[in-house]
């Protein structure tokens, strides 16, 4: 997942990424993909034997590049020349902030670049303007691990119009990003109930409030967690709890409405001002400018994550707050739980690229075995990380030889290593989070904004105007909703929600004439 995975701060910047690119993502219900068993002896070199691919594979990511990334590399291109791929590799890091520019500057100046980590909510638009290719025939040639591996209904979250563009994750997908995560410890000192409800969830805020008054109950930094108590909804444009159009996978007409108009936004705004004038939310911007600091260093009970965040976070939690523990929080769990999306982070190949069927060998290597999965995520054994059981453990490794990859783009939940301080439970409700779930009637649906980025455009500059404050809980609903309503109708909202309509049933049709 996929992959989509960031704090606050970061998770605005993936929504002014996606809005950039607009302007210049299961067969049946009960669908477990995650739980494919690995083919942890897959031949490798029989593979390579019927593979002519061979050269140098360059690799985009965002960040900041590991600081034993040379080593990790040699130790990666002995063993492709070990399995019989004359592959080498060289990694480019692009800061978040300049990394959507980098990838279209990349197409548009015709650059040597082969690979590159993307998401399901640009599929559309980077497609449409011909950053990546589709990846069909490369996976029929070189990917067959991956063609054997990946189920059909995370192949099609990553298509369009039967069209692979990326090769996804395999994590849990039913709404993984429609998550808090508490201080569970601090949630047990005060003797209270497992939350389930909002109710259970504020009571936890206030009890907070009232017995720790060195910490802010919550950073204000995502509305995901809310989408659970005030409806259910696919966001086909934008995400992070907020966009112009909206669609409940419960109705079978698949109407596309206003969220702006919606009691759902409605709801939430009004929560998030009762939040801010009860004391739970930081004062101003400057109190918790960094959340995932502010959760280390105990500063803040609570949070927002997603159904993989804890396990990712829990290693520098632990260093900042030893005896601390931290608690996911699903609201209304049994609610039906929906797949919108088999797919979050892909890894896509350039259209200027001069070597994609070595960078589809590559990956298709990459996911072929454990050992192979390892090397690639976690570096070399012994050098970069230790092997604590199963579990991965960074524990008396020189800094110099750390290797902090960016691993989530290529997770795969059926080889992935967690730390000793994930529990076993956790990670068991990991592998059958998508049991049981639902898949829902908009999956593999992407739309394209070329017929309305100009108003996708002005939409988004009302809105970071009046939607950030307004989930930030600074001002009332009823007093700034009027002037909000008036200007996306000026900034031609009704006109990108009819040409979602439009997509939309063009979608459905397609799909049930097949």
């Amino acid at each position: 997942m996929k992959k989509l995975q960031m704090k606050a701060a970061r998770a605005a910047l993936m929504l002014a990424i996606f809005m950039s690119f607009t302007v210049a993502c299961s067969k049946e219900e009960g669908n477990n993909p995650q739980t494919s068993p690995a083919n942890a002896s897959a031949n490798s070199s029989s593979t390579a034997a019927k593979s002519k691919a061979e050269g140098t594979v360059k690799i985009v990511l965002p960040g900041d590049a590991p600081k034993d990334l040379a080593g990790v590399q040699k130790a990666m291109e002995e063993k492709l020349k070990t399995d019989g791929l004359n592959i080498k590799l060289d990694f480019t890091y692009f800061p978040w902030d300049q990394y959507n520019n980098k990838l279209n500057l990349i197409a548009a100046s015709g650059e040597n670049y082969d690979l590159a980590w993307t998401h399901v909510s640009w599929l559309s638009q980077i497609a449409a303007k011909n950053v990546i290719i589709p990846l069909n025939d490369l996976i029929a040639e070189q990917g067959q691990q991956l063609k054997a591996d990946i189920p059909a209904a995370s192949f099609a979250s990553a298509s369009i119009e039967q069209m692979i563009y990326g090769i996804p994750t395999l994590v849990p997908s039913a709404e993984n990003n429609n998550f808090f995560v508490i201080r569970g410890d601090l949630r047990e000192k005060y003797k209270l109930a497992p939350i389930k409800t909002l109710a259970d969830f504020e009571n936890y805020l206030d009890t907070i409030k009232k017995n720790e008054p060195n910490m802010v109950p919550i950073a204000n930094d995502n509305t995901r967690g809310l989408l659970r108590e005030f409806g259910d909804i696919y966001l086909p444009i934008g995400d992070y709890g907020a966009g112009p159009a909206y669609i409940d996978p419960a109705d079978k007409s698949l109407q596309v409405k206003n969220f702006y108009e919606s009691e759902i936004f409605k709801n939430i705004v009004k929560t998030k001002r009762k939040w801010y004038l009860k004391g739970w939310f930081p004062k101003d911007a400057q109190e918790i400018k960094d959340s995932e600091a502010a959760l280390n260093n105990g500063k803040i009970a609570a949070t927002w994550s997603n159904v993989l965040k804890t396990s990712e976070r829990i290693d520098a939690f632990k260093a900042g707050v030893p005896t601390g523990t931290l608690e996911d929080v699903f609201l209304n769990p049994e609610k039906p739980k929906y797949v919108f999306d088999a797919a979050s982070n892909l890894l896509s190949v350039f259209s200027t690229s001069k070597n994609s069927k070595a960078a589809i060998a590559f990956v298709n290597w990459s996911r072929s075995s454990k050992e192979n999965y390892d090397l690639f995520s976690y570096g070399v054994n012994n050098v970069n990380y230790k092997l604590d059981g199963n579990a991965v453990s960074t524990q008396g490794i020189a800094d110099k030889s750390t290797y902090n990859q960016v691993n989530w783009a290529w997770d795969d939940i059926r080889m992935k290593r967690f730390s000793k301080n994930v529990s076993p439970s956790y990670i068991e409700n990991l592998k059958v989070w998508d049991k049981n779930a639902v898949v829902a009637p908009t999956l593999g649906f992407r739309f394209n904004a070329d017929p309305v980025k100009s108003e996708i455009a002005q939409i988004d500059a009302v809105g970071q105007v009046y939607v950030g404050v307004a989930n930030n809980g600074y001002v009332e609903y009823d007093d700034f909703y009027p002037e909000f309503k008036s200007k996306l109708k000026a900034a031609g909202i009704d006109k990108v929600i009819a040409e979602v309509q439009k997509q939309l049933n063009d979608f459905v049709a397609k799909k049930a004439a097949k």
